[in-house]
């Protein structure tokens, strides 16, 4: 990763301290430099760590994450008369490294990513008079599991492409890291974090305050014993996703995520998930002009949905509602009059809260799991779970395929608009082309990875993606 996010994250900071006494911008929210020198105190490290967490919710409601791999997912179009490139680099062409679309995803999430080290690289060795052994230990776990949720962001977007592995030298050009590097890292990563959060106790709490949205969702994941469901959660889903991947499959992987994905739901068997556990789980806050200081980017009037989104919707379930008119919104031949009903722009919607990693999203990961590693009924019973809370009779796929099918068409409307889920699972299913879907325009290149920033191929004096490194 090149040196400018260093930069970004010193500007950043320089910023928010000349913002300190504005009305709108809780301090709290506005770390300053004078927080990345000296011995960690409870104030510094509260400084810190919402830091690291605004970093990654910023990035995460840009359009490189929030809306195109919704896009290339076949959801939902952007139309912008002003703005070509939300078609054109999407469904029409190839993204460009050096405009918006072609850019993003990499580095805001890298500023993170550069905050977190800051943070862990601060911690002290051991008890002191401000911070307990187990309190060190389960700040460590949490932000070591954020970093590992960011690097997911970063090669969700990235793919074969790859990325870079974040170090402390902010000179540093470090080597462009193949997909299945960058997944292992991940997952270990998150089992160091899991070793410290183990290490904490679960009744520990964490020595600082989360935002809202990682406590008002049916878990407080202030606490370590939720925090480990976090973890394993998303340690699932990245395994899962290692034996999948179809130019590197691993398929010993998938009793390992189905053990996973079990503790983060609680130990509770598939088919017996109860629907109002489906919620549960941390989520990005948005405050527009209050001390979350940012609105729900996907709030915006030039969205709509896929026509397709709406002509697929099994009659009876009640996730239609998700799906709303609105006026045509048409251009570069695109053209629909449906949209996603937190798409219509308005206040509320602008402060809509954004899932993280919801229960529900776990129970489908548990039967695709399940499913591709033979246990077909299990599978079945995790599909039918979900599938019943939302007024649907339940399904017996008869062969893997068929039960491939069950659950993309559950993931599609269960997660709509939370994310590159659906985009994930189309690449990795080899689904992504003309075989399985519709070309949107005559030129539509089925996207299936940003390349490397301008800004990295400059860095690197390249012009083109580099090969990657394992």
């Amino acid at each position: 990763m090149k040196r400018y996010t260093t930069i970004v994250l010193a500007a950043t900071a320089l910023v928010a301290a000349g913002c300190k006494d504005n009305p709108v911008a809780n301090p709290i929210d506005a770390p300053t430099i004078d927080a990345l020198s000296g011995a960690l105190t409870a104030v510094t490290l509260q400084q810190l760590a919402t830091g690291v967490l605004a970093q990654d919710r910023g990035s995460v409601d840009a359009f490189a994450y929030a809306i195109e791999p919704e896009i290339w997912a076949r959801d939902v179009y952007r139309i912008d008369a002003s703005e070509p490139r939300f078609v054109q680099e999407t469904l029409g062409g190839n993204p460009d490294p050096g405009s918006f679309s072609g850019s993003g995803n990499w580095a805001g999430f890298y500023t993170a990513l550069r905050a977190a080290n800051n943070l862990v690289n601060a911690l002290p060795a051991s008890a002191t008079p401000a911070f307990t052994t187990a309190e060190i230990n389960a700040t460590r776990g949490f932000v070591r599991t954020i970093k590992a949720l960011d690097y997911w962001r970063i090669i969700e977007m990235h793919d074969t492409v790859g990325a870079t592995i974040q170090t402390d030298d902010p000179a540093a050009v470090t080597d462009l890291k193949c997909k299945a590097t960058v997944l292992t890292y991940i997952a270990a990563l998150l089992d160091s974090a899991n070793a410290d959060l183990t290490a904490a106790g679960g009744a520990t709490v964490l020595p600082f305050a989360l935002p809202t949205g990682f406590t008002a969702f049916g878990r407080d994941y202030s606490l370590v014993s939720n925090l480990v469901k976090f973890n394993r959660g998303l340690k699932g889903k990245v395994d899962f996703y290692r034996g999948l991947d179809r130019k590197n499959p691993t398929p010993a992987l998938f009793p390992t995520a189905i053990t996973e994905l079990t503790q983060a739901l609680g130990g509770v068997a598939a088919g017996a998930v109860p629907k109002a556990d489906f919620t549960n789980g941390p989520y990005y806050a948005f405050v527009p002009g209050g001390s979350e200081n940012t609105p729900n980017t996907i709030s915006d009037a030039k969205i709509g949905l896929n026509p397709l989104v709406g002509d697929s919707v099994q009659a009876g379930d009640t996730r239609a509602s998700k799906i709303v008119t609105r006026t045509a919104l048409a251009g570069f031949g695109l053209s629909t009059t449906i949209t996603f009903v937190k798409a219509v722009a308005s206040t509320a919607n602008e402060s809509a809260p954004l899932g993280i990693l919801r229960d529900e999203e776990l129970v489908l990961l548990r039967a695709q799991a399940y499913n591709e590693a033979g246990q077909l009924a299990n599978a079945i019973l995790d599909i039918n779970d979900v599938r019943t809370s939302y007024g649907l009779a339940p399904v017996a796929p008869a062969t893997k395929t068929a039960a491939i099918d069950a659950i993309l068409y559950e993931k599609r409307y269960s997660l709509l608009f939370e994310g590159a889920q659906r985009l994930d699972d189309l690449r990795e299913y080899g689904r992504l082309n003309a075989t399985y879907l519709r070309m949107e325009t005559a030129t539509d290149p089925f996207n299936a990875a940003l390349p490397l920033p301008r800004a990295e191929l400059n860095a690197r004096g390249l012009t083109v993606n580099p090969a990657c490194t394992p």
